[in-house]
């Protein structure tokens, strides 16, 4: 009969194996690893609707949350020196994923894809911001009619994405007439 036993130090599950069964004692000594996750409304968007950039390529300067264009501008983030974001979050550094809810009009032929793409930056002490780096892309597929969407970025729940500043940009793969419309934008932050 082989005995096999593994232990692991405090505070974390102590797993004996012992004849293929398993006995894990849990104490407040030697908890089960839990991994806290709360998500939050961020952002809200319910002025006047506005149309997504026209591109093939993803670039930071595609119409942000906001109906914005200005690729200086962040949405997301912490304000350091001369450099703030529409929505100040303090602890940004906790941001695992973004959700975002928008609704998309729809008349005629509006049927094109509309991409989102969330970029991410860091800031210098003084406020001095890095170039924007592409960290997820996520496309809902053209209808016709009024539907809306939804955006997961990054698809996959990893770690903590670390930036310190967040910008969220829209673009249309194709023109059409009339081109498509997004309104009531909601952007999540799940943490963790």
């Amino acid at each position: 009969m082989n005995i096999h036993k593994l232990h692991i130090p405090a505070p974390y599950i102590h797993p004996v194996f012992t004849d293929g069964s398993i006995d894990t004692p849990v104490s407040i000594d030697a908890p089960f690893p839990v991994i806290v996750r709360d998500a939050r409304s961020v952002a809200a968007n319910n002025t006047a609707p506005f149309v997504p950039a026209l591109g093939l390529m993803n670039i930071p300067n595609h119409t942000d949350i906001f109906g914005n264009t200005d690729s200086s501008r962040a949405n997301i983030g912490i304000a350091v020196g001369n450099t703030s974001a529409d929505v100040v979050v303090p602890d940004v550094w906790r941001i695992r994923r973004f959700i975002i809810l928008c609704n998309r009009s729809g008349s005629g032929t509006t049927n094109v894809n509309i991409h989102c793409v969330l970029w991410g930056r860091l800031l210098a002490p003084n406020g001095t911001p890095t170039v924007w780096r592409q960290v997820a892309t996520a496309a809902e597929g053209g209808s016709i009619e009024e539907i809306p969407l939804r955006f997961v970025l990054p698809s996959s729940l990893t770690g903590a994405l670390g930036y310190d500043q967040y910008r969220i940009t829209f673009r249309r793969e194709q023109n059409s007439d009339p081109a498509p419309e997004l309104s009531l934008v909601r952007v999540y932050a799940e943490l963790g």
